[in-house]
């Protein structure tokens, strides 16, 4: 297709499971039409791929394109008296923050990590540890340029191709390849905030303080215990902030540590992370945590840099996902706020009963979404992260909890996020997300020919072709 294409190993950001690509690194639009028409001409099909920070197969392709637009970064325009940004759809979330925070604007929603492009956190609807007050990324898109598999550029929003703004975000890069992305920021009154915690024995009493504070404060989050059992199970701690409004911009503790601690090089923690990283390990970190806060001691704080509160995992563990010898899968269902208690309860005695515990879990709060993009993920509730290693040996009974786990989701009135968890049925999709045929049929009227596709697509959208089958689950 072009010399700058290279065959490689590409994984999800899980590193559970990987395709075998046709790379093509991209820099400019023109280069996207290029590989759009070459594409189409070798009868080949394309997914979109920014840092790679979808844990799953939803970036992957066997024998088939990877288009890595991350080097696309450019920022076109940013007006710091109204906080509207365009740029390039490769650009991150930590290059716009670098760029804007010192006039006093911010992202409105940010995940766990800063590396994210523009162009994935549209095409995944990313959300933060203020989605009950902010909600999605999707709601603060002024409008973006989308190319289609007619090879046409298309500019979107809420006045213009409006059926397609609503698709393609949420999309999950398999409309067309977002190019570009106009931003309504966030007017901060600091880039500090003044941070607080609750501890709780079990997920019951968690869940109900969690429910009397959540409107107060614009972030929170809870750690969870999830290897816990019995009387304590789902004990955790909840960690909230408000602004400080002192007009503070200076960008504090944003670079990431050399080292783990001040002691450990973190090229060399992964290694070690392999060695001890278990359920036993797992349980004396948790309790650690219980009785002295170790691990959050240093979000604590009346000024806390948003960096620091909302990167954390960045910061202390930069190389997480190479933890674990096969890697993990992160499993994060949203469940309505009547069923929350009941349900995430049943889901950590699922992973009991099978042993296949997560070694971290996180829940936030969360409000319905205030747009109509197709396949929403938040619901009135609440969401946990489940971080389970994958077992390779026993990746069958791993599936069979899984889909055991699916189910329970499901009867709760809840759904998976399509960005992280790679185990679902077509099934179980189709029950979770009742929108999914109509985002089907657009993708039929715009893309008749799947040019765009993943190995997430083939796999639980019952997309077959005689000359490329979907990937097995089991192969993961």
């Amino acid at each position: 297709m072009s010399a700058k294409a290279k065959n490689k190993r590409v994984y999800g950001w899980g590193r559970s499971t990987h395709s075998n690509s046709l790379v093509y690194e991209n820099t400019t639009i023109e280069g996207v039409h290029k590989v759009v028409e070459a594409a189409k001409k070798d009868g080949l099909r394309v997914a979109c791929r920014g840092a790679g920070r979808s844990y799953s197969d939803n970036t992957l392709n066997d024998d088939q394109v990877v288009l890595n637009i991350s080097r696309m970064n450019r920022i076109f325009h940013w007006d710091p008296q109204t906080g509207i940004i365009t740029a390039a759809a490769g650009a991150t979330i930590e290059e716009i923050l670098l760029h804007c925070v010192p006039s006093g604007w911010a992202f409105p929603v940010m995940p766990g990590t800063r590396f994210v492009t523009l162009s994935g956190a549209l095409s995944n609807n990313v959300h933060g540890k203020n989605a009950l007050r902010r909600g999605c990324i999707g709601e603060h898109v002024q409008s973006f340029q989308v190319i289609l598999a007619d090879n046409k550029l298309y500019t979107c929003s809420r006045m213009e191709n409006k059926e397609l703004f609503n698709s393609v975000i949420t999309g999950l890069g398999l409309l067309g390849i977002i190019v570009e992305v106009t931003l309504q920021l966030r007017k901060i009154p600091s880039y500090y905030i003044a941070s607080q915690v609750s501890k709780h024995k079990n997920f019951h009493g968690l869940l109900e303080t969690y429910e009397k504070l959540k409107d107060k404060y614009e972030y929170s989050i809870a750690w969870v215990d999830a290897i816990k059992q019995g009387s304590g199970l789902g004990r955790g701690e909840i960690n909230y902030a408000n602004f400080v409004e002192d007009g503070d911009y200076r960008i504090k503790d944003h670079k990431i540590p050399k080292r783990l601690f001040g002691l450990i090089p973190n090229d060399l923690v992964p290694h070690i992370a392999k060695v001890f990283l278990n359920t036993q390990t797992m349980k004396i970190v948790n309790s650690l945590q219980v009785h002295t806060g170790a691990f959050s001691l240093d979000v604590l704080y009346d000024k806390v840099s948003l960096s620091k509160y909302h990167y954390l995992m960045d910061m202390k563990f930069p190389k997480y996902n190479f933890f674990f010898r096969h890697g993990f899968f992160l499993y994060q269902p949203i469940l309505p706020t009547e069923n929350s208690s009941v349900g995430f309860q049943e889901l950590l005695k699922i992973t009991h009963k099978y042993g296949f515990y997560s070694v971290m879990s996180a829940l936030k709060a969360y409000r319905e979404q205030n747009e109509d993009f197709l396949l929403p993920f938040p619901l009135e509730g609440y969401s946990i992260t489940m971080d389970i290693p994958k077992n390779k040996s026993k990746i069958k009974k791993q599936v069979k909890m899984f889909y055991e786990m699916n189910d329970c989701v499901i009867k709760y009135g809840g759904r998976l996020y399509l960005g992280k968890t790679p185990v679902l049925s077509s099934n179980q999709f189709y029950a979770m997300y009742p929108n999914l045929n109509n985002f089907l049929s657009i993708k039929e009227k715009i893309d008749p020919n799947n040019l765009f596709e993943s190995n997430m697509y083939r796999r639980i959208m019952r997309v077959n072709h005689d000359d490329l089958k979907a990937p097995s689950i089991y192969a993961i």
